[in-house]
Order: structure tokens, then C-alpha cells, then sequence
């Protein structure tokens, strides 16, 4: 917009209360800020994408859900809507600078503090909620569709060993690795025609 004359210093001499706002992939400054790129390219640079993807596979990338939508268009969406109400205070405008691999990097937050943490630690692939658990998966059935199974919660996973892998379930042993991923898609299957409760699984 800068080119054209539009830049934000322009607009905002001209209309004071004007909320500007751009989204970029890497934002305003930095040696990729002139750079094309795309959602995958985005997560990269940002460190999800390592974190993305099955044990012993390349990572992979959902899509464009992550970087272009979440951490790009939703992000500069709040960044407007803190604007306008900053504005019925101040009565002034703001710019408002999305990056899409900031945004990205904001929203896997919450890996890196896990990881920090110890909970989130193991390579990709081998973590709770990554594939790396067998109670948080999705699995073949029957009719050559999926299901997603998830019982995380203690709660929840004895519900799930309660239903048709009973056999594999001994009261003394209620550890979390209790079942291989193999051993729950081959009951998964058979279990899923009793519909155990609906938090567990949905086709």
C-alpha cells in the first residue's frame, strides 16, 4: 500500500480514527519480510510444523488451517477488534500488523510451555495428543471409513477399556501405556458398534 501512496502515515493524516490493518507471512521487518511464502512455509519458520506430523514420517501440515486462517486472519481479526474499542476510549486510530508466522508461533504456545514443562518433551509422534498415544487417535473401521477416539481423561479411558478390549484390562494395572496403538485399532473396530459413550468416538 506503501507503493500506491496508501500507507498507513497517509490515511491516518487524513482520517485520524482509521483503523489499519495488515497481515503479512513474516511480517514488517527481519530478512524475510520482502519474501513470498504460504501456510507451510509460515509454520516452518514459526517451529509448529516440526512438531506436526506422525513417529518416523515427515512433518506434514493440516492443510492451511493454522498459519493463513488461525494465526493470520483471526489474529488480525482480534488485532481490529482491540482497535475499535481502544478507539471508543481514545478516539484514535491504530495499525494493526498481523504476521502470519507470529500468529502461528502464538498459537503453539502452549507446546512450548508443555515442553518446558516435561509433558510434551518425546520426538514427534510420541507425545499425548500427537498420535503418540493410542487413546487419542483415529482408527479404520470396518466399513473403510475413520473414527477418532479420544479418552484422555482417567475417566474416560476406563470407559474405553471397559468396552469390548476388556480382555486386555486387569484391575490392578490402570497405567496409561497399557495398550498398543495396534492392539486398540483391532478392538476399536469391534468396540465402536456399541457406541460406548459419544465423547470417545465420532465417525
Amino acid at each position: 500500500m506503501e507503493k500506491l501512496g496508501l500507507g498507513p502515515k497517509v490515511l491516518l493524516q487524513e482520517n485520524p480514527k482509521l483503523i489499519y490493518a495488515r497481515l503479512t507471512g513474516f511480517g514488517q521487518s527481519g530478512r524475510y519480510a520482502k519474501s513470498a511464502g504460504h501456510d507451510i512455509n509460515y509454520l516452518a519458520l514459526s517451529g509448529v510444523l516440526s512438531k506436526l506430523g506422525r513417529k518416523d514420517e515427515n512433518p506434514y501440515a493440516p492443510v492451511n488451517l493454522l498459519a493463513d486462517f488461525a494465526g493470520g486472519g483471526v489474529m488480525c481479526a482480534m488485532g481490529i477488534i482491540i482497535a475499535l474499542y481502544e478507539r471508543t476510549k481514545s478516539g484514535k486510530g491504530q495499525v494493526v500488523d498481523a504476521s502470519m508466522v507470529e500468529g502461528a508461533a502464538y498459537l503453539s504456545s502452549f507446546l512450548w510451555k508443555s515442553q518446558n514443562l516435561g509433558l510434551w518433551n518425546r520426538r514427534r509422534g510420541e507425545n499425548l495428543m500427537d498420535s503418540g498415544a493410542p487413546f487419542y487417535e483415529t482408527y479404520k473401521t470396518l466399513d473403510g471409513k475413520f473414527m477418532a477416539v479420544g479418552a484422555i481423561e482417567p475417566q474416560f479411558y476406563e470407559q474405553l477399556v471397559k468396552g469390548k478390549i476388556a480382555y486386555m484390562y486387569t484391575l490392578h494395572t490402570k497405567s496409561w501405556g497399557l495398550c498398543s496403538n495396534i492392539q486398540v485399532m483391532n478392538c476399536a473396530r469391534i468396540c465402536f458398534q456399541f457406541y460406548l459413550i459419544s465423547v470417545l468416538f465420532y465417525k
